[in-house]
């Protein structure tokens, strides 16, 4: 496992974990940002879903279930790297 800090827009990974709202289909924070890097091919996708459950991101055992039905997604999908957000982690993250 390999941990690498920044902006997670900029990383060469196979899947980027979004802590994202129901629908999908952009907002603001970290949705937005690889709302805007993606490109208008991310919201095409999006749409197709029909949504996602969104989860209590701020109860324990809720965020982690997050990571781990997001690494066994990775898995079934045969995906090697894999990107998180720092969701909910209480504070600031780095802006480099």
């Amino acid at each position: 496992m390999l941990v690498v800090v920044g902006d997670i827009t900029k990383l060469a990974v196979d899947a980027i974990v979004n802590a994202a709202n129901r629908s999908l289909l952009g907002g603001g924070g970290v949705d937005g940002a690889i709302h805007r890097a993606a490109g208008p091919g991310l919201l095409a996708e999006c749409r197709t879903l029909e949504g996602c459950d969104t989860g209590d991101a701020n109860e324990d055992r809720l965020l982690a279930r997050c990571y781990r039905r997001s690494l066994e997604v990775a898995v079934a999908n045969e995906l090697g790297t894999i990107a998180f957000p720092a969701i909910s982690t209480g504070g600031a993250t780095d802006s480099r």
